[in-house]
Formats: structure tokens, sequence, C-alpha cells
């Protein structure tokens, strides 16, 4: 994908060196940041729900936020691996605001499935993870190879403040588009509300158009 030239890119430290030296774009941190806090602050945005996430991805002027998704081709190297990693740093900087507990289930489990917390299945990281997952394997649930779990079906997850830029051939890449606050003013989860309600109005319609029941053949 091509992003503009001024374009800022928020992902794990990890891979600050590769999309700054190969894409030669600005990220909010990379393997040479010292600063706890930037390191927490990218934690913080991955580890919260979608409203508080949007909040500091817009106080940092980010364009567009990287995650690496393993769970299709099994891929252990990946951000939901590492995710655990991010929570506790935020966590050290933002006590009271993430817990790393809340990730785990009942039983002290770290999942991705039907067992995953609620804290877990609202992160923006999981939803940039497992959004449209389970469309890879025609609406039923879906397995992610390296967790050895099942993203169910019915589990309808959505974005409100990003839209999906880029995903790669094996879903190792994932690249979402920050969007601009709403021209009209509403809320972002309103604005995003009303739009997903007019695509389905329209997908319906064009579902109800038949052929002529006259052969017109001649």
């Amino acid at each position: 994908m091509n992003t503009p030239e001024d374009a800022k890119v928020m992902a794990w430290w990890d891979y600050g060196y590769q999309i700054g030296g190969m894409a030669d774009r600005t990220t909010l941190v990379d393997n040479n940041t010292w600063n706890n806090t930037h390191i927490a602050t990218v934690g913080k945005a991955m580890s919260s729900r979608e409203e508080v996430s949007y909040e500091i991805l817009r106080q940092h002027d980010v364009d567009y936020v990287l995650v690496i998704f393993g769970g299709v081709i099994g891929y252990s190297g990946d951000d939901i691996n590492k995710f655990l990693w991010m929570v506790r740093i935020a966590e050290g900087i933002w006590p009271d605001e993430v817990k790393e507990r809340d990730f785990f289930n009942s039983r002290g489990e770290y999942r991705v499935d039907h067992e995953a917390t609620e804290t877990m299945k609202n992160s923006l990281m999981y939803k940039m993870s497992y959004y449209r997952f389970a469309e890879l394997y025609g609406g039923k649930d879906a397995p992610d190879r390296v967790r050895n779990q099942n993203i169910p079906a019915d589990r309808k997850i959505t974005l409100d403040t990003l839209e999906e830029a880029f995903t790669s051939q094996n879903w190792i890449v994932r690249i979402y588009k920050v969007k601009d606050l709403d021209n009209l003013g509403r809320e972002m989860h309103l604005a995003a509300d009303f739009d997903r309600s007019a695509n389905s109005t329209l997908t319906k319609r064009s579902r109800a158009i038949r052929k002529p029941l006259t052969d017109l053949r001649v």
C-alpha cells in the first residue's frame, strides 16, 4: 500500500526500524526508544477500548496502526503473543487504567476464543488482529493456528475509529487507517453504526433485485 510521505505509523517498537528504513515513514516508537513512557503509550493504546485508544492516536497525530498477526499461517512471533508485554509495560505507567489480570479468565488462562475476557475482546489489539477473520472460513469458527483456539464465528468484531487499509496475502501484516473526526460532529461509534446500517440496507436492496420472470429472448 502507499501512504503519504508525512504519515505517522504506530506499531510495537520491534518494527520501528523496518518501518522507518524500508518504508521511510515516521513511527511513534522504534528499537532505539529509551523513554519507557513512550513505549507504554503504545501499549496502552493497544490494550484499551477503541474510544480510549482513539484519543491516544489523535493526541499523537497517528495516521496508521500496524499489527503483525500469525493466526492464519501459524507464525508464533506475532503481536497477540507479545501482547502481554504491552499490557505489563502500560500497567507500569497507568496501573489504575490497565491491569494485566483483566486479560486472564477466571481460571487464570490467557485466551482468545469464547473463553477470552471482555477486556481482551474489547482491546484494540484483539479487534485489529481478528477483524474479518471468520470470513476466511466461510463464516464458520476460525482456527487460530498459533494459539490452537477457535475464534467464534458469531463474534461480530467491528471497528468504529479505524478502517482496514491493507492486509497481506497471509494476513501477517495488517494496517489500519485512523479515521478523522466525524464531519457531522457525531460520536465515532454512532457514525460507524450509521454507516454499517446504511451499507447493510444497500446490500439487502441489491439482493432483492430479481431477474424478470418473463423470458425476454426473441
